[in-house]
């Protein structure tokens, strides 16, 4: 792009000298207002640094993931982890790694920086595009440093993908912004790697370009062929990384499609944005796991909700020529468009991290309106807000921070807010299983173990029904999943109690799911064994088998032979397991000699 044929049209509305409290300009004042936000956040959000790793995506992003170690160079630019491309956010999780391994303190430090950076970032986005407004940039940044909805991708581990986006979103943003005045195509190239650097992040940057859309109206450029043209690397890079998160994510997405049909898509989508507004300014109640309503009854909230969406239609139509309340709206809605569940994808209709980004616009919104008070109303107005918000919220997100402590703090507030929602309760049981099998005291066992069980009753009684096709170990049916899970737990809990004949129970249910799935034939066929159904166990061990010929498999099964009386079979199936390279106890080979 040449830039002598492109030269916007400069806006004098937003391009005042820089100001500070004062009106005199000096720095030191604006490093101070960025301060203030700054060290705030940093003190609402420190107690997440003592946090523990929690069981919902931690384990599968940094406690059991392998690309981190080495690291797996290869592994972590060409693999996804939970469905999802994103090899930056990978690297800095196996960076963490190499420092501290699963200390993590590291982590939660890394996670906490960035939050940091980014709101530093904010403070200077809005600085720029308000006309070098200093209190409404430190309003601005203060808002999304410590807004309770945020402790979410801050405090979370595995939503280091949010706050690493945002990071290189924010810069590719400021660069665009100073491409516009400046017309340097640096800052246009910048603004580009920056965008692909989000992306290779999370796929929610795709929404960018739409924003570069907003900072040119911002900025007073007349839409045209040119505004569009330049845009169109971003765009096409765009597509790019929605097919391939499409492709990735697509068998979850179908299911959605399934249970809840489109004008069902259509009020969600409602109901979404309905949420997140009315969070904005008033975070209550708060909670990190949201299921969907039951398609039989979506709730008067949800049904209501069109004619939410209808009132901010009516609101923007009536202030289409107030530019701060378009771009402010606008902004929010943009980088929602992809949450809005009209794809319902995941188990939450409404998830809080998903505002990191959407927010800035409200916040920006709000702090300008602040600031004509403060024209209005004197310096009081100013002083009066930032309090408020730096009280109410901060004290709020202080509190959220301990939800995050560990597996049991996080799914027990989840499930005061949803008592019968299986997948908490699934969660929390395998939590309370592991910290059953580490407790010293048999009495401390059995209580946890009788937890397991009960929380394994509940979500069992709620969890919703399954729909498994032909090929039943192919499906991606996230009830039948969940059902197998806490049948699976609930037996080994059992196995613990001394209880067989529920165990057993619970491994046949588990084969009714899936019955090419060789772990419940295993673990039942030991049971019948321990229970001296030799027959029965046989069975078992032949299946499993059948299902995956593993050498410990066939000598379980030459232990049943052995035991029934049946000497041939027994050498057979140890020979077997010898050849598969099992380690077989010396004093059984002894018996076949």
């Amino acid at each position: 792009m040449q830039n002598n044929k492109y030269k916007p049209r400069e806006s004098t509305k937003n391009q005042s000298a820089p100001t500070s409290i004062n009106g005199t300009g000096k720095s030191n004042s604006v490093l101070l207002w960025l301060l203030l936000p700054l060290g705030i956040t940093a003190l609402c959000l420190s107690p997440m640094l003592k946090n523990s790793f929690t069981n919902w995506d931690d384990e599968m992003y940094v406690v059991n993931n392998l690309l981190l170690h080495g690291p797996d160079w290869k592994g972590i630019f060409t693999r996804p982890v939970s469905s999802n491309y994103h090899p930056l956010t990978i690297l800095s999780l196996a960076f963490n790694y190499r420092l501290s391994e699963l200390a993590p303190f590291s982590y939660f430090l890394v996670n906490l920086l960035f939050h940091l950076a980014n709101t530093a970032l904010v403070f200077y986005l809005i600085w720029i595009l308000s006309g070098k407004k200093t209190v409404v940039a430190s309003l601005t940044a203060l808002v999304f440093g410590i807004h309770p909805m945020h402790v979410e991708s801050v405090a979370w581990i595995s939503e280091r993908k949010d706050v690493l986006y945002a990071f290189f979103f924010l810069l590719s943003l400021i660069q665009y912004w100073k491409y516009l005045f400046e017309e340097k195509k640096s800052h246009y190239r910048y603004s580009y790697l920056f965008f692909v650097l989000s992306l290779l992040s999370k796929p929610a940057a795709i929404m960018l370009p739409f924003v570069l859309f907003l900072l040119d109206y911002w900025k007073g450029l007349e839409f045209n062929k040119k505004l569009v043209f330049n845009k169109i690397p971003f765009i096409v890079l765009s597509i790019v990384f929605a097919v391939i998160t499409f492709r990735m994510q697509s068998g979850i997405a179908v299911s959605g499609f399934e249970i809840y049909p489109g004008w069902m898509r259509l009020f969600f989508a409602c109901y979404v944005v309905m949420i997140y507004f009315i969070r904005f300014i008033v975070p209550y109640p708060l909670c990190t796991f949201q299921p969907f309503p039951s398609p039989d009854n979506l709730g008067s909230a949800v049904y209501l909700s069109p004619l939410f969406i209808l009132a901010l239609l009516v609101f923007l139509w009536y202030n289409r020529k107030n530019k701060l309340v378009v771009f402010g709206i606008l902004f929010f809605i943009v980088n929602l468009l992809l949450v809005m569940q009209l794809i319902p994808i995941g188990s939450t209709i409404v998830s809080e991290r998903y505002t990191y980004v959407p927010y800035i616009g409200l916040a920006f919104l709000v702090a300008m309106l602040i600031e004509k008070l403060t024209s209005r109303y004197g310096k009081q107005a100013r002083w009066i807000g930032l309090t408020v918000v730096s009280f109410v919220y901060g004290l709020v997100t202080f509190g959220r921070t301990n939800v995050w402590k560990d597996s049991g703090t996080l799914w027990t507030d989840v499930i005061s807010h949803y008592p019968v929602a299986p997948t908490p309760r699934n969660n929390r049981a395998h939590y309370l299983f592991k910290k059953a099998e580490a407790a010293t005291f048999d009495t401390e066992k059995i209580s946890l173990y009788e937890q397991v069980i009960e929380d394994c009753n509940v979500a069992l009684a709620t969890a919703g029904a399954i729909h498994l096709n032909a090929d039943q170990e192919s499906s991606a049916d996230g009830n039948a999943f969940l059902k197998f899970d806490l049948y699976s737990l609930r037996a080994g809990t059992y196995e613990r109690l001394n209880q067989p004949d529920k165990a057993i129970e619970d491994y046949t249910q588990c084969i009714s799911i899936y019955p090419k799935n060789e772990f419940a034939y295993i673990n039942r066929g030991a049971l019948l064994f321990e229970e001296n159904k030799y027959r029965e166990a046989i069975d078992d061990f032949t299946k499993a088998i059948s299902i995956k010929p593993a050498g410990g498999y066939y000598l379980n099964r030459s232990y049943c032979y052995f035991k029934s009386g049946d000497r041939v079979k027994a050498k057979e199936d140890l020979q077997k397991a010898l050849q598969l390279g099992e380690n077989v106890p010396e004093d059984y080979r002894n018996e076949f000699k």
